[in-house]
C-alpha cells in the first residue's frame, strides 16, 4: 500500500486515540487503538524500504517518479513523527512514563515477531514473482529466436 493512504489511516486511528485519552478512557481502550496505529506505523515503514528497492514488474510499468516516492516517503516519515511523539506525551501524562515504557517494550517485541513472519512472506512472494516475469521473458524471447532462425533456415 502507498505510504500516504496509510498515514492518513494512521492519523484517523490517532486522532481517536487523542479522543480516547481525553476522555479519560482505561489504558485497555486506548491500547486498541495503539496497536492499530504502530502496526499502520510499521507497515509505513515497510513502504519505505520497499520503496528503496522495488520489485522489478514495479520498476517497469510503475507511473510514479523517484521524486514523487521519495517525496510521499518523507512526507509521511515526518507526519508518523510528529504523530508518534504526541501519543508519547498523550500517555505519559495520562497513564505515566512507567505504562509508556512497558509499552514501548512490547511493541519492539512485537515488531521484531511481526517482521520475522509478515515481512519475510512479502519478501518471498516478490521474488517469486520477479522471478516468474523473468522466466517467461526469457522463454518469449527464446521462442522469438528459434522461430526466426526457423523462418531464416527455412
Amino acid at each position: 500500500m502507498e505510504p500516504l493512504s496509510l498515514i492518513a489511516m494512521a492519523s484517523t486511528t490517532f486522532k481517536g486515540i487523542q479522543a480516547l485519552v481525553e476522555r479519560g478512557a482505561e489504558i485497555e481502550a486506548v491500547a486498541q487503538k495503539l496497536g492499530a496505529f504502530y502496526s499502520f506505523a510499521s507497515d509505513i515503514r515497510q513502504a519505505e524500504r520497499e520503496a528503496e528497492n522495488p520489485p522489478l514488474f514495479k520498476k517497469l510499468f510503475e507511473g510514479e517518479t523517484v521524486e514523487q516516492q521519495a517525496l510521499n516517503s518523507v512526507i509521511a516519515k515526518k507526519k508518523l513523527e510528529e504523530q508518534e511523539k504526541q501519543i508519547r506525551e498523550l500517555i505519559i501524562w495520562a497513564y505515566g512514563t512507567e505504562t509508556y515504557q512497558e509499552m514501548i517494550a512490547l511493541r519492539r517485541e512485537i515488531k521484531a515477531k511481526r517482521e520475522q513472519a509478515i515481512y519475510k512472506q512479502r519478501r518471498r512472494q516478490r521474488f517469486l514473482i520477479d522471478s516468474t516475469i523473468v522466466v517467461i521473458g526469457v522463454l518469449v524471447m527464446g521462442a522469438i529466436i528459434f522461430g526466426t532462425v526457423t523462418l531464416i533456415q527455412g
